[in-house]
This record gives C-alpha cells, sequence and structure tokens, in this order.
C-alpha cells in the first residue's frame, strides 16, 4: 500500500489522505482536523466535504488531472519502473512539484510548498540564461540541472514556470525553498507560426472588451517569440508570492484527461453544456458565473478558439468558501492553425464544428441555462453583443499576420452578430404568437 499526505499551501496540516490499495485501488479520504477548520473548502466538486472515503471511482480522476502531460512524466515511469494507471505511485516522485497549491507527500514528509518572499527565495536569472533556457525548450531539450523547473506546469506546450519580481528580473525559486512561481514562459509549436502573438492579441482584446483574462505578453528572445502568462492562480502582496487552490473543469466535474472533449465522453460523462451547467451553479455567485462563462464562450467562437476544452477553464478558492470562476487563459485561435482540429471542444446547440453553428444552436445555448424569451434577449443585447460587436469593426493593422487574423476575427464576429440578431427576433416573434393566441 502506498499512503500519501495531501497538502495545501494555506493550511499547516494535510487536508486529506491519498491512499492506494495492493490492489491499486486509490482512496481518498479528508482529515478530520482539516474539517474540523472553519477556513475549510474541498479541493474539489467532485471531492465534497465529508468524512466518507472517496473511492477509486471518484479519486482518480481528480488526481490523475495533476500530472503533467509532458515527456517529465515518460522519463520517470520508465525511471521508476511504474505503471502509468499507478497514480500514487507517480505522485509519490512527482507530489511535491504539482504546478498549484496542492502537494501529493510520502506520509509523515513535512510540508513543501510555503509563500515566497521576494528578497529571500529567489535567484536571479540573468540574459545569457534565459535565452539558454528558451533554445532548450524551442527544441525540446532538457533544461540544465540547475535551472530544471522547480514547478512543473502541466500540458503539452513547452514552458517553465519563472517568477517575475519588481523591474522586470527574472528568477526562479532557491532549490528546495518551496516558494512559488508568477509567471509562465511558453515556446509554441512551430507547427502554428505566430502562436504566441495570437495569445498576446487575444487576451489584449478579452481585457478591451471586459472580460477577465489572465494577461499574457509576447516577444522574441533569440528567434524564438515565446509569450509570458501572469499566473492567474497566485497573490502578490507586500513582497510575498502565496498560491490559490485552483481546479479545471474536468477535475470538477470527474472526468479523466482523456475526456477534456466532448466527442470523447459519453451521456453523462463527458465535458457538454449539460456538465458546465452543473459546475457553474454551484460556485459562489452562479448568475455571476454562468454570464462570464457564457460571454467568453461567444468571445472565444469570435476569435476561433476550438480549444477552450475542460482543463482550459478553472475555479478559484478561497478560505471557507464556495470556488469562484478563474480568468481566462490560453486564448489562441485554433481555427487559424492548419496543424489543429477545429471541432468545438463542447457543442453548441446540435454545431460540433464553429461553421455549423446556426442561431437556433445560439438559441439551445442560452436555453441551457434558462435564458429563454425575454431574458435571453436582454442578455444577448446588454452582456453578448458589447463583447462581439467591437470585434466586428475593422482594425487598422500593420504586417500579414495581424491582417490575417484581423480579418478572420471580423468575419467571424459580423457572422455571429446576425445570428444573434435572428435569435432576438426569434425570441419577438415567439412573444407576439403567445399574445395573440392568448
Amino acid at each position: 500500500m502506498t499512503t500519501l499526505d495531501v497538502w495545501l499551501e494555506a493550511f499547516d496540516q494535510p487536508v486529506g489522505t491519498l491512499a492506494r490499495s495492493d490492489a491499486g485501488d486509490l482512496t481518498f479520504t479528508y482529515a478530520q482536523t482539516y474539517l474540523d477548520t472553519a477556513a475549510a473548502h474541498p479541493i474539489s466538486l467532485s471531492l465534497p466535504l465529508d468524512e466518507r472515503a472517496y473511492d477509486d471511482r471518484i479519486a482518480r480522476a481528480f488526481f490523475q488531472n495533476l500530472l503533467p502531460e509532458n515527456n517529465q512524466l515518460d522519463q520517470l515511469i520508465v525511471r521508476e519502473r511504474l505503471e502509468r494507471s499507478d497514480i500514487a505511485g507517480i505522485l509519490f516522485h512527482l507530489g511535491a512539484d504539482l504546478s498549484g497549491a496542492l502537494s501529493c507527500l510520502p506520509t509523515g514528509t513535512e510540508r513543501i510548498k510555503i509563500p515566497g518572499i521576494f528578497e529571500r527565495d529567489y535567484d536571479l536569472i540573468d540574459t545569457d540564461q534565459l535565452v539558454d533556457i528558451v533554445r532548450r525548450l524551442g527544441n525540446d531539450q532538457p533544461l540544465p540541472g540547475e535551472l530544471r523547473d522547480p514547478s512543473p506546469v502541466s500540458g503539452y506546450q513547452r514552458k517553465v514556470a519563472l517568477t517575475l519580481l519588481p523591474g522586470d528580473r527574472y528568477a526562479v525559486p532557491k532549490p528546495g525553498c518551496g516558494a512559488p512561481t508568477t509567471h509562465i514562459l511558453k515556446v509554441p509549436e512551430t507547427a502554428f507560426p505566430r502562436e504566441a502573438f495570437y495569445e498576446a492579441v487575444c487576451a489584449s482584446l478579452a481585457d478591451h472588451v471586459g472580460l477577465d483574462a489572465a494577461p499574457s505578453r509576447s516577444f522574441w528572445i533569440d528567434q524564438y517569440e515565446v509569450i509570458l502568462s501572469t499566473r492567474y492562480d497566485r497573490v502578490v502582496a507586500d513582497g510575498t508570492v502565496y498560491r490559490r487552490h485552483q481546479e479545471d473543469f474536468a477535475q470538477a466535474l470527474g472526468l479523466p484527461p482523456r475526456l477534456k472533449y466532448e466527442r470523447e465522453g459519453r451521456e453523462g460523462y463527458r465535458y457538454d453544456t449539460i456538465s458546465i451547467a452543473t459546475v457553474l451553479r454551484q460556485t459562489e455567485s452562479p448568475a455571476l458565473s454562468i454570464d462570464a462563462f457564457l460571454r467568453a464562450t461567444i468571445f472565444n467562437l469570435a476569435i476561433g478558439n476550438t480549444d477552450n476544452h475542460a482543463k482550459n477553464h478553472a475555479l478559484l478558492y478561497e478560505a471557507g468558501a464556495a470556488p469562484r470562476l478563474a480568468p481566462l487563459y490560453d486564448l489562441v485561435p485554433i481555427t487559424l492553425s492548419a496543424a489543429h482540429n477545429h471541432n468545438l471542444s463542447f457543442k453548441i446547440g446540435t454545431a460540433d464544428h464553429p461553421d455549423a453553428i446556426a442561431s437556433d444552436d445560439l438559441a439551445a445555448l442560452l436555453a441551457q441555462f434558462d435564458l429563454i424569451g425575454p431574458s435571453a434577449r436582454r442578455f444577448i443585447e446588454q452582456r453578448l453583443v458589447p463583447v462581439i460587436a467591437p470585434l466586428a469593426q475593422a482594425r487598422d493593422v500593420e504586417g500579414d499576420w495581424a491582417k490575417r487574423f484581423d480579418a478572420a476575427l471580423t468575419q467571424r464576429s459580423a457572422r455571429l452578430l446576425d445570428q444573434l440578431a435572428q435569435v432576438i427576433e426569434q425570441t419577438r416573434h415567439s412573444a407576439r404568437g403567445t399574445r395573440h393566441q392568448g
């Protein structure tokens, strides 16, 4: 049997225990001392605060989603002769450096993750070191030993977690100090040229139309265009960095990583608008969360981001409170890439591809969130149109890449505006018919 203590940075005792039986089954149990704490919150919507032990069916999906989706995991499995299904065995080796506020450590081990103090806990990276890091990431090479990513981030993109100190100075946590990072530096694959530029532009556009998005900016280092994204699960106050617990929608829904797209699941066990609505209604402010998610969905359709899967939406937890919707991140116009699948991550109405979306599909999306008739019309006019209308206006941009994106953006946005206008007209026609029958 393998037993791990589960920690959150904000608490000075384990919040629970993850155990693997000799047969390979996982169980998770909250610590009674944590349940008795007024500031306690669940580590997942799929794992509500309770004294019972959660069985393998529920525990496995949450903890599997903590594992990195890169060659670090493959190397560990080979080196330690582990089975890919041995989640507890993998976390025994990788659980100290999971990307969020949560860590999994061998039972009895002192906690590792603590807040970081700028003046004490970080080593500066000079320009030559930064260039070397980017070159290695760009060529899929391991980082040098002294600069190994101290806070692995999951995902397939080539990325490293860094800290940005005052004065735009790059740094990494001192070895063994347990301090958090504040930013993620990514070197996108060359299969999608100018991806970093596009992601930064989309983050800026999201902010421009009033959406809550994690700040990102792109720039060149050596011959590589990189993107630097601010971590939304960090708080910096008075020179100290704190982690905030977060989970993605796959974890909240109890879905394994392979089911992050609706098309991979089955009815009742997939990432679709029904399950999304279930998550949003469990947040601290359900109405605000639904509002934000629908506005983000229409924005993603406008920019061509069809890769807004279950692991690209998240919840943030604060002490003793229900979670709230996290800022948007990974806003990439995938439809501009010939190397990627352009199918929707979750269906809009009956449409599984952006080109197949009709006004009836948008009406069905709103209806899934109880926005029907006059309430749907008001929501479109007051909340969706203000997001899309500015994007439908052609901008004076320079460069072929920017012009390509802008042309696609204005075309998609104008089409969405027309379809939303049709939904409005349909609700008015329906209202007139109802009055006539009365």
